[in-house]
């Protein structure tokens, strides 16, 4: 079973109650754990949730988030790297006027290496790079 991608929006939908599609991504992690489907993030994703977290007044969950990331043994922590980060600059260069994030860009490349075509997420930029949105 290929594994899904969670990305910065699938974390705040995930970890946030007040998120209108909290319960959808209960769900499809529920659905995930069942189907023994692995889950992949990226230390960047890590980081830009964290901030996104703090910055919403969502911080009450911050410890939830790092501990989940530390304990999960169906979610693999995927540096980005230098060998990565270089090819992300290249492909924000070539495609910056899609309005991608350089996280996104670094999500994009580690999903096509890895073969991914699902993310946790409701940000359309992962539709329009190719992916399929789960949220």
């Amino acid at each position: 079973m290929k594994p899904v991608f969670i990305d910065t929006a699938g974390w705040a939908c995930l970890l946030d109650r007040r998120q209108a599609k909290h319960g959808g991504a209960v769900r499809l992690m529920a659905e995930c754990a069942q189907l023994r489907r692995p889950l992949v993030t990226t230390d960047y994703v890590v980081d830009e949730t964290a901030t996104l977290l703090v910055a919403r007044r969502a911080g009450g969950v911050l410890g939830e988030f790092f501990e989940l990331i530390g304990r999960s043994s169906a979610l693999t922590l995927t540096p980005v790297g230098p060998g990565r980060f270089r090819e992300a600059c290249g492909y924000l260069l070539k495609h910056r006027d899609q309005g991608y994030s350089f996280t996104d860009v670094t999500s994009f490349i580690i999903m096509r290496e890895l073969g991914m075509s699902d993310a946790l997420t409701e940000d359309r930029h992962f539709e329009q790079a190719g992916f399929r949105c789960l949220l």
